[in-house]
């Protein structure tokens, strides 16, 4: 994402006019955070070359146009000054012949070359945009006309109406950026992207994640039409198998109600990753026991995923795997299972001895809607089949901790000493983060090693943070 900001009276309030992947063009008011769409369009939009973005405030009436076309207009209440800027996000860009005036007609010819003068505006601004250049893989290529991006719509208006049919029409082999657009409704649905379909977003097209969620209700023991159970794998509403993946915007979600089943397994799997590279981008995360399922393709491979603003709730084990992840600026929230001493586990890393970064959690906050104080714990080590080389690496640091984290928050679990994992702390704050004999904390010294850059580097110098 590439953008031109106006009125913006500080980081999360402004007027924005933002070229997206897809070919998509929104101008936007953000509030406090929360994204309001004011007008979209379809342009193409081509990395590499350059464009006019043009932004016009004129009392509350705000008008966006892209190389001279209209994207559209609509009326904001943001304060009446602010200051101008620029924004990107999982992309970097080249702003030239930037031109602020007071009023002016509507641009209406082809954008300039760099080094021309744009026509009007209020602000002006022309990019060149360039994609992440941190990736292993080929750089993508568009090498001919095929579609690069689809609209999935609940009412039959766009073209697909399941999410997994819009996944199914992606080229196997796919080798450049495609992008799903999602539009409001509820999709009752398994999703799966396959190995074979790198490089695929879904976006949620309001901007809201509230108004677009994936959701089905299966449970490690519920039963196969063919015979068995499902697993704890197999439950899984959405199964990430494609590398550079990104998604942002909605919500995934387990429901699988467990008062109304009597299953001995009652795992339930919202996002199951067994990828590299994975963004996730203001997306929430709902279930209750293994809520996110954050793995890899193999004991051998690292499954690397950056998530930032999410949200993720749960009560038992509900962020577990052998994946490397990094949890940016989260909302980490521990469901209530009434009880007075232990209402559950937010981490299960299975980490392999070999690789020395799991789960990293930093700015995030830990709440919970109603548990009793001193009753969830941070994590505990978890074994798959009694492996005695998955030796669990957890830091949570620079985060708030409510007062339902335990003085003690480190657990056994299935005869596997807490003591003998990767688990520690760093200068945490709240009412959870009391430092005790049980809480190992890094120090000045070790902390620069446990960077969000430093976990998701690998050996191809991967990074996605903003």
């Amino acid at each position: 994402m590439v953008a031109l900001l106006a009125r913006a009276s500080g980081a999360t309030s402004y007027y924005r006019l933002a070229l997206h992947a897809g070919d998509q063009v929104r101008l936007e008011a953000v509030r406090s955070g929360r994204v309001t769409p004011l007008g979209t369009a379809s342009h193409p939009v081509t990395v590499g070359a350059w464009h006019t973005l043009r932004i016009e405030v004129a009392g509350t009436v705000i008008r966006g146009w892209v190389d001279g076309v209209p994207v559209g207009s609509g009326t904001g209440t943001l304060t009446a000054t602010g200051r101008i800027g620029v924004q990107t996000g999982h992309a970097t860009a080249r702003f030239d012949d930037v031109l602020v005036t007071r009023g002016g007609p509507a641009p209406t010819s082809a954008p300039p070359t760099p080094g021309g003068t744009p026509t009007g505006g209020s602000p002006t601004a022309t990019p060149s945009v360039t994609p992440p250049s941190a990736s292993p893989t080929p750089t993508p290529t568009d090498t001919g006309p095929a579609q690069r991006s689809s609209v999935v719509d609940p009412d039959g208006s766009g073209d697909f109406t399941s999410v997994q049919a819009a996944v199914d029409a992606v080229p196997t082999g796919n080798a450049s950026r495609y992008t799903i657009t999602i539009r409001p409704g509820t999709y009752r649905e398994t999703v799966t992207v396959p190995a074979g379909k790198p490089y695929v977003s879904f976006v949620g097209s309001t901007g809201d994640p509230r108004d677009v969620v994936i959701v089905y209700d299966n449970a490690s023991g519920t039963p196969k039409p063919g015979g068995g159970t499902y697993g704890t794998s197999g439950s899984a509403s959405v199964t990430i198998d494609g590398n550079d993946f990104t998604a942002r915007h909605l919500t995934f979600a387990n429901d699988f109600d467990e008062a109304a089943h009597d299953y001995a397994a009652e795992q339930a799997v919202a996002v199951l990753t067994r990828a590299d590279r994975l963004v996730f981008d203001d997306v929430r995360f709902l279930g209750n026991q293994d809520t996110l399922y954050h793995n890899s393709a193999s004991v051998d491979a690292v499954g690397r995923a950056y998530f930032r603003d999410c949200y993720v709730e749960g009560d038992v084990d509900f962020i577990f795997g052998r994946g490397t992840g990094v949890f940016d600026g989260c909302e980490i929230r521990s469901l209530d299972r009434g009880s007075t001493g232990n209402n559950g586990y937010v981490t299960a890393a299975s980490t392999m001895i070999g690789n020395p970064y799991g789960l990293l959690f930093t700015g995030c906050v830990l709440t919970t809607d109603a548990a009793a104080a001193q009753t969830v714990h941070l994590g505990r080590p978890w074994h798959p089949g009694g492996d005695v080389n998955a030796i669990g690496q957890v830091v949570f640091r620079d985060s708030v901790l409510g007062a339902h984290v335990k003085d003690s928050p480190w657990t056994d679990m299935s005869g596997f000493s807490w003591r003998d994992a990767r688990f520690a702390e760093y200068r945490n704050s709240g009412p959870g983060s009391t430092v005790t004999a049980d809480r190992p904390q890094l120090t000045d010294e070790q902390a620069p090693t446990y960077t969000p850059q430093r976990y998701l580097a690998g050996v191809d110098g991967w990074n996605p943070i903003p």
